[in-house]
């Protein structure tokens, strides 16, 4: 694990989380429970409740190469539910529509 790549990873979710359109605020509570590498980028798992009394929520940032602190852009949240025993598939899934969607974009734009 890089530790310094992790900490970037986890202001870059709660940076996200807190705009306008997404929470509004940071989250009140923030942990990293998971990484994975998926199409050679290294990716982190949250879990994160909105206040104290919230249920636990999934989140996903990464797209990072190796040992570097900017990600590319794979920072997304749908909102829900945080399952340990499913996780680390839920954001698999999460980065895998994110990749099709800018896949789209980019084919749009040709």
């Amino acid at each position: 694990m890089n530790k310094e790549q992790s900490i970037v990873a986890k202001k870059a979710m709660s940076d996200w989380l807190s705009s306008p359109f997404e929470l509004g605020k940071a989250p009140s509570i923030i942990d990293c429970t998971y990484e994975f590498d998926l199409h050679e980028l290294h990716y982190y798992v949250f879990r994160f409740k909105k206040n104290l009394l919230s249920k636990w929520l999934l989140g996903v940032c990464g797209g990072y190469e190796k040992n570097e602190l900017e990600h590319c852009g794979h920072v997304f949240s749908e909102f829900k539910d945080y399952n340990d025993g499913t996780a680390y598939e839920n954001a698999k899934e999460i980065v895998e529509k994110i990749r099709v969607y800018w896949m789209n974009q980019s084919n749009h734009n040709l």
